[in-house]
């Protein structure tokens, strides 16, 4: 990519951001994919166990859909996990929220 300085960089800095961002959509669902099997269960089971579309797992599970905060809690909340939410300051970390 070749990205220039000043006022016109900033196409450049939001391109490379939502790489980031896309990227870390697409390890979350790499790691949810890993713990579903992992624990024996499968795209259809799960989806049975949230009410929602074997398709639907799959998606998530490739990224193609977001993933919300309320479906990430069903999900690990019936692979027998909890959802816990922290701030982390250098060597500090806050529970926000469990």
């Amino acid at each position: 990519m070749n990205c220039a300085t000043g006022p016109v960089a900033t196409p450049c800095v939001r391109v490379a951001s939502m790489g980031k961002v896309r990227a870390l959509e697409e390890l979350e669902s790499y790691r949810l994919t890993e713990l579903r099997r992992a624990l024996g269960v499968t795209k259809a089971e799960l989806a049975e166990m949230i009410g929602k579309s074997r398709s639907a797992i799959s998606q998530i599970e490739h990224g193609e859909i977001g993933l919300s905060l309320e479906m990430l809690r069903s999900i690990v909340g019936q692979l027998g996990g909890k959802v816990e939410i922290a701030a982390i300051f250098d060597e500090k970390r806050v529970l926000l929220e469990t």
